[in-house]
């Protein structure tokens, strides 16, 4: 069975000149005229780079008239932001490295948010991640998914192009942003850092790379370095990233993360008062993916989770991810809901498809 996708694309603005492109080089049949306008493409996002218009950009990626399309995008922005000059020398590497960290305790806890960066270079470098004698730094708090969003890519494109060494860090200041919680929590943070690339040299640092021992290592000093009395903390860091690629990598890890624990909570604790769960999962409109924990015995309790689709989402990647999550718990009844379904129910409260109440049958 087949979970729709739910989101609705805006149609074709031929009004913008990256758009119209776009379009023009999709639909091209001609496979050496295709390169070309694919050479052009790039052009007009290089020129919204070196011109700042981080707007543009925007406006782009926002107008994208299809999920394929939007991925044909981001990946010219990704080449405009990390692939140096050709000319150039060397250049900077800004990176970052997605950490998961779930956190459980009784009340009100805050965890520290400042990590020994001589200590997590250390353990890259073991690994096989950070070359011998490379120029890397590394920051020494934990960032927010904002804080990495808030900085454009013109902005890492100056970066890359700017910055000749590692000895002040990052040109940018981030404000510390403590880790509160109450009871529990799935949190998105990120190890950032830059490393300097020199042309024809050993790659100073290894971007998405094979997870090792090292990740193991990274995930023992992560845990230290947190440790709080009264915490259970388990970390689940990613490998290093270019900045855009972490931002995407982090976000979906912690909403898989999060439907782990919702989904291992909601099982045990219907399980727990000898009643059977249902698992129902549906498409609404708005762009979200509902997932809802329910009992055969008792139609009034039941417990939803949502997962809200970005850009790059598939949601079919993400019934797959669910289906294996749910039978891993030994879940057997899985409704997977074939229709659409609306964002609202008749009181205007979010609508949830559970074992008692049924979808909707869009007209």
């Amino acid at each position: 069975m087949y979970l729709p996708d739910p989101r609705l694309y805006p149609r074709v603005n031929a009004q913008n000149p990256v758009i119209r492109a776009l379009m023009s080089w999709l639909t091209e049949a001609d496979g050496n005229v295709a390169v070309q306008k694919r050479a052009a493409l790039a052009g007009l996002f290089e020129e919204l780079i070196l011109s700042n218009d981080n707007a543009g950009l925007n406006a782009a990626l926002t107008q994208a008239p299809s999920q394929d399309a939007y991925k044909a995008l981001w990946a010219l922005l990704r080449e405009a932001v990390e692939n140096p000059p050709a000319d150039a020398a060397c250049w900077a590497v800004p990176f970052a490295i997605p950490v998961i960290l779930v956190a459980g305790a009784k009340g009100e806890v805050t965890l520290p948010h400042h990590i020994d960066p001589a200590a997590v270079r250390a353990t890259l470098q073991s690994g096989g991640l950070i070359a011998e004698g490379a120029d890397v730094w590394l920051a020494g708090d934990l960032l927010t998914p904002d804080q990495l969003a808030g900085i454009s890519p013109p902005q890492l494109a100056r970066w890359r192009d700017q910055l000749q060494d590692t000895a002040a860090g990052l040109p940018r200041a981030f404000e510390a942003t403590p880790l509160k919680f109450k009871d529990e929590a799935v949190f998105q943070r990120y190890l950032v850092g830059v490393a300097i690339q020199q042309r024809g040299a050993a790659m100073a640092i290894q971007l998405n790379a094979q997870p090792g021992q090292w990740t193991l290592a990274l995930q023992q000093k992560l845990g230290e370095a947190l440790k709080t009395p009264g915490v259970t903390l388990f970390p689940i860091p990613r490998v290093p990233l270019s900045w855009l690629a972490a931002l995407e990598t982090g976000r979906v890890t912690q909403l898989e993360t999060r439907l782990q624990v919702a989904t291992s909570n909601a099982l045990r604790s219907i399980r727990s008062n000898g009643h059977t769960p249902v698992v129902t999962i549906a498409s609404h409109e708005g762009g979200e993916i509902r997932i809802s924990y329910s009992m055969r015995e008792d139609k009034e309790r039941w417990e939803g989770f949502v997962w809200r689709l970005a850009p790059l989402d598939s949601a079919e990647r993400i019934h797959h991810f669910a289906d294996e999550l749910f039978r891993e718990c030994r879940q057997d009844d899985i409704q997977l809901i074939e229709a659409v379904q609306p964002d609202l129910d008749t009181d205007g409260l979010p609508f949830f498809v559970t074992a008692h109440i049924p979808p909707v049958t869009q007209q």
